[in-house]
């Protein structure tokens, strides 16, 4: 099953994905997956995930430059960091924890984590990620009732994992 979160502040859904997994791996959970990172930005919307289990901070933008207005995704930093983790859950034991950063314009367009998704459900290890408001649609037709809303909040997602790993 797919737990997904929808935040409507801008960062919200990043940072409560991310102290999850922090929460997790300090019980010792086998956590796989990324989570946005924080870093100091260099330049706007310079982005950067965290992979779990082990932490390692990747860079998926590029500086275009002041004034551009493309999105400064790096997609081939992204599916570098989507072979990584898709690698990782190949490897993972049963009891895994996917957690996902989000699924957005790269996976709404048919690209980014959408196999890594399906790899993970293949696998029976629960899901959790962000959907932002403007990627619910693609989403919904995507998960075909496979996905619960969860509320936003800490012991919510815990509680979805706690009944997905019964």
């Amino acid at each position: 099953m797919i737990g997904f979160i929808t935040c409507q502040e801008r960062g919200a859904a990043d940072k409560l994905l991310a102290q999850l997994a922090d929460r997790l791996l300090s019980q010792g959970r086998d956590v796989i997956g990324m989570v946005r990172a924080e870093v100091p930005q260099r330049f706007e919307c310079e982005m950067h995930l965290r992979l779990l289990p082990e932490g390692e901070t990747r860079t998926i933008s590029q500086d275009l430059g002041q004034g551009a207005g493309a999105c400064s995704l790096d997609a081939g930093a992204l599916e570098e960091v989507v072979a990584q983790v898709g690698h990782a859950l190949e490897m993972a034991q049963p009891g895994a924890i996917v957690i996902l950063n989000k699924f957005g314009k790269q996976e709404a367009a048919g690209r980014g984590c959408r196999d890594l998704i399906a790899q993970a459900m293949a696998s029976d290890f629960p899901v959790l990620l962000s959907v932002p408001p403007e990627t619910r649609a693609d989403f919904a037709t995507f998960a075909d009732g496979m996905a619960e809303e969860i509320v936003p909040e800490i012991q919510a997602l815990e509680a979805f994992l706690s009944r997905e790993s019964a």
